[in-house]
């Protein structure tokens, strides 16, 4: 199946028809912040290695969602109980189990065998564990080439997503991959379709080839959604959160952020993080899930699960701005490691939400 990448590539496009139509440094910004909302994301702490899917100049998410159970085979046996641990010990994991719909699909070729274990969708976010057992070392972390993603009608939901995959012993591995849907709503139920078209070992050698789509059908986890929208403004930014979407695995915050033009001409580079933490004093670990728009941006971003006994969430945005260090042949501007060019971070005042439950 092509992406939309294999069908541009096919247009032909004649650039002397168009004529170059000066443009304002207020909009080149509007441009360049809009790319940069859609590849922004978190300092990468889990993922080794992230895949984007084709079809969207999008950033990944840095997900970290580990510790999906294997199948009863796997289980059973006590190398695999060693990578299970290994992913169970992260704090995102907390109730994957108890959801996880069983699959048991599979697909052999070239030499290469892979199983479909287990998955889990809660409206916005796929979790996929599976098995890969190869006739030749495929090295420590290969990785798959390719993403799921979601058809619908004329329509097709892009993901990006990544993928872990360790070693358990010989030519046996065991992975998971995450993926997420670049739509703002829950999506109740869903065909997905996983099309991979290689294995590539981590030695640098060629991908192994393969044709490969499984197809599956998942239904949402329930889920409970609060409006909240609230906001905190400051410093030509205002931050509102819209709402809240728990999860029997994590909770989901949808929020907004909305700069003013003033700022977007002062500054090269504009950001805002959020963190989160309950009445308890808990401070919840988080993955941004990428935002986009101009001067007026939607983010979302998924945290661990909720404390059960918390009754509020106290959500602190933060502003960072930075001016940049150059430009660059191509004309995009740039941030080096370790610059002395300004930059600020300027904290907002905090968002307190009183928890439905």
């Amino acid at each position: 199946m092509k992406d939309i990448y294999d069908y541009l590539n096919d247009v032909q496009i004649d650039v002397d028809r168009y004529d170059e139509e000066a443009v304002s440094d207020t909009d080149k910004k509007r441009l360049i912040r809009s790319l940069q909302q859609k590849m922004i994301k978190q300092p990468p702490s889990r993922w080794k290695k992230s895949i984007m899917a084709a079809s969207i100049s999008a950033g990944l998410l840095s997900a970290s969602l580990f510790g999906l159970s294997f199948t009863s085979f796997a289980q059973e046996l006590p190398v695999i109980g060693l990578v299970y641990k290994l992913f169970s010990s992260d704090r995102f994991v907390d109730g994957f189990n108890e959801n996880a719909n069983v699959l048991s699909l599979s697909q052999e070729e070239n030499g290469v065998k892979m199983v479909i274990n287990e998955a889990v969708f809660d409206g916005k976010t796929l979790y996929i564990t599976y098995d890969l057992f190869s006739k030749k070392d495929l090295g420590e972390s290969p990785q798959i080439l390719g993403l799921p993603n979601l058809p619908e009608g004329l329509h097709e939901f892009i993901v990006s997503g990544n993928h872990d995959i360790k070693k358990v012993n010989g030519t046996h591995y065991a992975g998971i991959t995450q993926a997420t849907l670049y739509t703002d709503h829950r999506v109740e139920k869903g065909s997905f379709n996983f099309i991979i078209s290689g294995i590539q070992p981590d030695e640098g050698i060629d991908p192994i080839k393969v044709n490969w789509n499984f197809q599956f059908d998942l239904h949402a986890t329930d889920n409970q959604e609060q409006l909240v929208d609230l906001k905190s403004d400051k410093n030509d930014v205002t931050v509102t959160v819209k709402r809240i979407v728990y999860t029997p695995m994590s909770f989901l915050i949808f929020y907004n952020e909305v700069i003013t033009t003033e700022l977007l001409r002062e500054w090269d580079f504009i950001s805002i993080d959020i963190i989160v933490k309950d009445d308890l004093g808990h401070i919840y670990e988080n993955e941004h899930n990428g935002g986009f728009g101009l001067t007026h941006v939607r983010h979302t971003s998924t945290f661990e699960k909720l404390h059960p006994d918390a009754t509020r969430l106290i959500v602190t945005p933060i502003l960072k701005l930075a001016q940049k260090d150059g430009t660059n042949e191509n004309g995009n501007i740039y941030r080096n490691i370790g610059s002395t060019a300004p930059k600020e971070e300027i904290i907002l005042d905090d968002i307190v939400i009183e928890i439905e439950k």
